[in-house]
């Protein structure tokens, strides 16, 4: 937890960072909006699981779901971050348009589907090596 919380330090630092200067790149706020997704997805995870081992089966049913979550909320926090800095700027021209935020907002289904199917392949890759682990340590206790 403690490893956690220096995260969430790191990236309020990079998030103030990335708000004071002016530009108008797209994947800056992108990349900050699913590093906010990870770190809220992994401290609710950690604080419902309070240290407990997950089964095979709940990885492989959680793992999915947790990436269709992390997906779409990108989508919704990068749209966030650039309205945020918008608003913190407050120029004539802004820095991201709102139909670039908008964009962003229609990648949800697409980015959700993906992040699904990464934690998905994740789920399966973790299952393929515990199995190969437990395995391994079978095989050496015969």
């Amino acid at each position: 937890m403690k490893m956690l919380r220096r995260l969430m330090l790191l990236y309020g630092l990079l998030v103030f960072a990335w708000l004071s200067p002016e530009d108008n790149l797209v994947w800056p706020p992108v990349v900050l909006g699913l590093g906010l997704v990870l770190l809220l997805v992994i401290r609710w995870v950690m604080k419902t699981l309070r240290g407990r081992a997950l089964a095979p089966r709940e990885i492989l049913l959680g793992a999915p779901l947790f990436g269709l979550l992390i997906g779409l909320g990108t989508s919704i926090s990068a749209a966030g971050l650039m309205f945020f800095k918008n608003a913190l700027h407050a120029h004539i021209f802004l820095d991201f348009p709102p139909l670039l935020m908008l964009a962003i907002l229609e990648r949800a289904p697409a980015w959700g589907l993906a992040g699904a199917l990464a934690g998905l392949g994740l789920a399966f890759g973790w299952l393929v090596l515990h199995n190969l682990d437990h395995e391994q340590t079978h095989n050496s206790h015969l």
